[in-house]
């Protein structure tokens, strides 16, 4: 039987050490590839240190995180390591828990960064052992600012259809609250002046600096948020624009506006379009962050525009559901499964949990109405460090705040949908500092498992 088994096995184990590259991929490995979509602030800096430092932990410390991870077991790793991915530098996750050492949340993301983690797994079927002795399971990861993932809707439109939604937004709430000294400075403003670079810089700035108010504010839908960051590869200050009163931007034969289309049009042949190619890659599986926590701060005006600005993202990508002859013989990428992912749930009593992911199914309702019917998706509580411990009541938690004191809050019940919440309404957010001990905190994450175990589902 041994020989037999030899005669059948040999010419495809000669293949295999022949270097067969293709051959390691499709039947050697099993590669996952995640866009993780995330608004700025909405965690996907803290989500990466969290999962590149647990597996590495439940790799070569053997600490049993993730227990409910049954396709990663960690019984069969051999070893894990990380590569780099394609051209792009790597995810900076040293820098990020010496931050966390120093008593500091690691930096928002300003620039692009991207890593390749692979797990090599046993085999332990008989058969399997003696034709593929190990498979390796890789992730592929892509960290970026959100302010560029809001930008990508502008790739659709002309010029004027953009700077009549931009306005148009901006008379609205919650941005009108913050626009009126941009409108101000415009309606002030003397279009039969010719559009020289310095009556351009002076409006670009006035416009900047709306932005960056209502960034601060809490404000999601910002355009073009790559005006914001330095790590953006559009130089604003030459080829800068903003949207203009319609009756300007309506105007084909104005100067201001065949200036500031032109410059809009570089805009998206010389960023956005290298930037979706580049970075938003054609993936699998999507994981899509929503900070709750931002909106519930502010008012229920924001978690509209959370909404809004989810359901609008939903057309940048392209879902479907291609089998393996596509996926792996004619390269086809589409993303067939989606995990909507509430993240900082630890600053929640676990009473309040229910109600946030109610919220959650909510304010993504917009986004999930838009997918394909062979689309998986699924909504999870995560929190990529546990930085809070329960309070002397089902609705307290105790934390230690900016200043170092451990302390306990009282948490009002949570409003499960945007109807259910009063206008008039915010639930403060929860000032966490970073505790002593982060890294046991982080090792225990909440969600994470639930999270991996569906995404590696297929």
């Amino acid at each position: 039987m041994r020989q037999l088994m030899r005669s059948v096995m040999n010419p495809v184990r000669r293949a295999t050490d022949a270097g067969s590259a293709q051959f390691a991929q499709w039947f050697m490995q099993s590669t996952h590839r995640f866009t993780i979509t995330g608004l700025s602030r909405s965690g996907k800096s803290m989500l990466f240190t969290s999962l590149m430092t647990i597996l590495k932990y439940r790799s070569e410390q053997h600490y049993q995180c993730l227990p409910l991870l049954r396709y990663l077991p960690m019984d069969l790793v051999e070893k894990l390591w990380i590569e780099p991915l394609g051209d792009l530098p790597e995810f900076p996750v040293d820098a990020h828990l010496q931050a966390l050492e120093n008593g500091q949340w690691p930096p928002a993301t300003e620039s692009v960064a991207g890593f390749q983690l692979i797990v090599r797994l046993r085999q332990t079927h008989q058969v399997k052992k003696y034709l593929l002795p190990f498979t390796d399971v890789v992730f592929e990861f892509i960290d970026y600012p959100g302010e560029w993932l809001t930008d990508l809707p502008m790739l659709d439109k002309t010029y004027t259809q953009w700077s009549d939604s931009a306005w148009a937004q901006q008379m609205n709430e919650p941005q009108s609250q913050f626009a009126g000294t941009w409108h101000k400075w415009v309606n002030a403003f003397d279009f039969e002046q010719p559009p020289t670079p310095d009556n351009i810089a002076g409006l670009v700035n006035a416009y900047r600096e709306y932005l960056l108010t209502a960034k601060a504010a809490g404000i999601s839908m910002l355009q073009p948020g790559s005006f914001l960051i330095p790590g953006s590869g559009f130089d604003w200050q030459e080829f800068g624009f903003t949207p203009l009163p319609s009756r300007i931007s309506s105007d084909q034969s104005s100067p201001w506006t065949q200036r500031f289309a032109h410059h809009f049009g570089l805009f998206q042949t010389q960023w956005l379009q290298t930037l979706k190619q580049n970075t938003f890659r054609e993936t699998d599986k999507q994981i899509i962050l929503v900070d709750l926590f931002e909106g519930l701060n502010h008012s229920k005006s924001h978690l509209y525009q959370l909404r809004e600005t989810l359901s609008n993202l939903s057309h940048t990508f392209v879902y479907g559901n291609p089998g393996w002859l596509q996926r792996h013989l004619l390269k086809q990428r589409k993303i067939a499964k989606v995990a909507f992912v509430a993240t900082k749930s630890d600053l929640l009593p676990a009473s309040e949990h229910d109600n946030l992911l109610a919220l959650l199914k909510d304010v993504t309702r917009g986004a999930t109405a838009q997918l394909n019917d062979d689309v998986q998706f699924e909504h999870f509580l995560v929190s990529a460090i546990q930085a809070t411990d329960a309070g002397s009541t089902a609705q307290a938690l105790r934390y230690v705040n900016q200043q170092g004191r451990y302390i306990e809050a009282t948490f009002e019940p949570l409003p499960d949908s945007l109807k259910a919440m009063p206008a008039d309404e915010h639930y403060p957010a929860l000032p966490a500092g970073v505790p002593n001990d982060y890294l046991a905190r982080m090792l225990n994450g909440n969600g994470l498992d639930r999270l991996l175990q569906y995404l590696l589902e297929e």
